[in-house]
């Protein structure tokens, strides 16, 4: 169902598109929204030369050692996350010694019926032979 919810928009959306398009061409008028995305468009296009002149002053010969820097202090942050993780739930990973010798009796009362009923068909038994 989902699918086809997105299939229908889909279609409906690239009729409009469609649409759209031609209105322009026998108009020969841009829509609005072409012009913000044109403005869109010019802004990316600025940040892009940013980061392009700014990769240019990158020295390759000193991203060995960044990388190295950045992988240990990872490394370190996630050690302290994990001791600190592991003090306040400590006892929470602890497995708990459960006494052997305690009786713990049936896992279910459904298991712990069919036992009494064993036991009372033994007792019958046992009292008919008596």
């Amino acid at each position: 169902m989902a699918t086809f919810v997105v299939f229908l928009i889909s279609l409906i959306l690239i009729i409009l598109l469609f649409v759209m398009k031609n209105f322009e061409i026998y108009r020969g008028k841009k829509i609005f929204l072409e012009d913000f995305f044109l403005k869109c468009d010019d802004w990316i296009y600025k940040i892009f030369l940013k980061i392009k002149s700014w990769w240019s002053h990158v020295n390759f010969k000193n991203t060995k050692l960044i990388f190295s820097w950045i992988i240990g202090s990872i490394k370190n942050l996630a050690i302290s996350i994990k001791r600190r993780f592991d003090h306040k739930q400590s006892h929470f990973f602890i497995k708990r010694e459960h006494p052997v010798s305690k009786n713990k009796g049936s896992v279910s009362f459904f298991l712990k019926n069919v036992s009494d009923y064993k036991k009372s068909l033994r007792d019958g038994v046992e009292n008919i032979e008596e």
